[in-house]
C-alpha cells in the first residue's frame, strides 16, 4: 500500500459548462507522473478548444503533493510592470 500514487484530474468544458474531475490510482510514482502527463497533453495548452481550465496534481499515500499544475486557456492579462526607480529613498 506505500507505493500508491495518484493523480487528480480537473476539468472545464466551456461549451457545456461541466465539470470533469476524477482520482487515478497508479502502483507508481513514475505511472503516476505519464498519466498526468497524457492528461495535460490531451486537454491543456489549448489541446481542446472545448475546454478552458484543466488541473492536475500526483500526490502519494500520506497526501503529499509530488506534480501539481494548472492551466487556464484563456489567459489572464498579465499586470501592469511596475517603473523602478534608482532615486535614493
Amino acid at each position: 500500500m506505500q507505493n500508491t500514487f495518484f493523480m487528480h484530474r480537473i476539468k472545464h468544458n466551456k461549451n457545456a459548462d461541466t465539470w470533469d474531475k476524477g482520482i487515478e490510482v497508479h502502483a507508481t510514482v513514475d505511472a503516476a507522473k505519464q498519466s498526468y502527463h497524457a492528461y495535460l497533453g490531451a486537454y491543456a495548452y489549448g489541446h481542446s478548444s472545448d475546454v478552458d481550465y484543466v488541473s492536475c496534481a500526483v500526490t502519494d499515500i500520506f497526501g503529499r503533493r509530488i506534480v501539481p499544475e494548472e492551466n487556464w486557456m484563456e489567459a489572464v492579462p498579465d499586470p501592469e510592470p511596475v517603473e523602478e526607480t534608482n532615486e535614493p529613498e
